[in-house]
């Protein structure tokens, strides 16, 4: 549904009429994910509404989405298992924060946060089946914008913020490292480092 909303999109403003085949499929993969992703986020950010816990819901999906924007990672291959990670990640885990009023303390926070560049600077920007990166200079370039979102999110997290609130953060960025990580791929058989199959561009 999502993928022909797209097509409708593009096709009322002539869209392939000025770009080239391989530009048109770009934008309707990148339209495509922002569509779903607004879609989705509707539906998270209603059910964290209805259960109490919309800012810890919208603190943790920030740490996320700021990192995930150049890190990349794995992408469910359906409407519906998006939806439920969506829920359970980003609604259940503030939840059981909430109820049982769990924060990290200092040095777990730094130990976390060690951790997570770690893992970003080995392994992003991950890409999928879908979308490789074949490009050398972005792949580059947003590991580059990954490290600087990890740091940033982290210092602040270390320094700034209060306890609860660094632990959304940090938590954040730890689910979206697990995506990103080769032994994820491993486990869910998704097939990793997509853009060897393809001649590397400049």
């Amino acid at each position: 549904m999502t993928h022909n909303f797209t097509l409708f999109l593009l096709n009322k403003v002539s869209a392939q009429n000025y770009m080239s085949e391989s530009e048109y499929e770009n934008v309707v993969y990148s339209l495509e994910i922002l569509l779903i992703n607004i879609f989705k986020s509707i539906q998270i950010y209603s059910v964290a509404l209805i259960l109490g816990v919309l800012f810890e819901t919208f603190i943790m999906n920030l740490a996320y989405a700021l990192l995930r924007i150049h890190a990349g990672g794995w992408h469910a291959k359906s409407s519906i298992n998006c939806s439920l990670f969506g829920l359970v990640v980003f609604v259940g885990i503030p939840l059981i924060f909430q109820k049982f009023e769990f924060a990290l303390n200092f040095y777990w926070l730094l130990l976390l946060s060690g951790i997570i560049l770690a893992f970003v600077a080995l392994y992003a920007p991950a890409d999928t089946e879908k979308n490789p990166l074949v490009s050398v200079s972005e792949r580059k370039r947003k590991k580059i914008l990954s490290l600087l979102s990890v740091l940033v999110i982290s210092a602040f997290s270390l320094f700034f913020a209060g306890p609860k609130i660094a632990t959304l953060l940090v938590t954040g960025l730890l689910i979206e490292t697990l995506l990103i990580h080769p032994l994820f791929y491993k486990l869910i058989k998704r097939r990793y480092k997509n853009y060897e199959n393809y001649q590397n561009q400049p």
